[in-house]
């Protein structure tokens, strides 16, 4: 066998060779291409059973916060660290919220816009405390309480409804039950 045989066979068999490889590579391409198409295709209809996070964020088609579920950071202003859903306007403004509090009460407020009324933006409450008793309150934009259904036990429990007038910063309260009729007037 001659040297150039030898080349030619040795040419004919890599040219061979390069074909199955390219052969064997595409095949692969189109599988790869398959295998992620379906990866994503699947994807939009995907649902998981649970979803474990510290903190959910929704966002507006413009990127402003609208709704968070979480926990208060430990800083936050309240009467108890609260953990539930907050609710956002759209200049991301805190404007209500439905969230149990760390004294054991749960609570839903709804709050006025920035710019309406005094500082404190609270105007209607609802809340259970950690005894069972629960109330209603309306607030103005003065945040003097205007009205409230009330069920409360202990020496100063009341129940029924309750109105209030402000003379100053004092307020006094009349309020109407199964039982009668009472005003106080002591201002507590």
């Amino acid at each position: 066998m001659s040297l150039s045989n030898s080349l030619e066979q040795r040419v004919a068999y890599l040219e061979i060779a390069l074909g199955r490889a390219r052969i064997t590579v595409s095949l692969l391409v189109v599988v790869g291409l398959v295998v992620l198409a379906a990866g994503f295709g699947s994807r939009g209809g995907q649902v998981a059973d649970e979803v474990r996070t510290h903190r959910l964020v929704v966002l507006d088609d413009s990127g402003h916060t609208r709704a968070v579920i979480g926990q208060d950071p430990a800083h936050v202003q309240r009467t108890a660290r609260a953990a539930g859903l907050l609710l956002y306007d759209d200049k991301g403004t805190e404007r209500g919220g439905f969230s149990t509090l760390g004294d054991g009460s749960v609570v839903i407020g709804l709050d006025a816009p920035v710019g309406v009324g005094a500082a404190m933006r609270g105007r209607i409450g609802l809340k259970v405390f950690p005894n069972g008793a629960a109330y209603v309150m309306l607030i103005d934009n003065q945040t003097g309480a205007v009205a409230r259904l009330i069920a409360e036990v202990g020496p100063d429990g009341a129940r029924g409804v309750q109105v209030f007038k402000w003379i100053g910063s004092r307020p006094y309260l009349r309020t109407l039950s199964y039982d009668g009729d009472v005003r106080d007037s002591t201002g507590r």
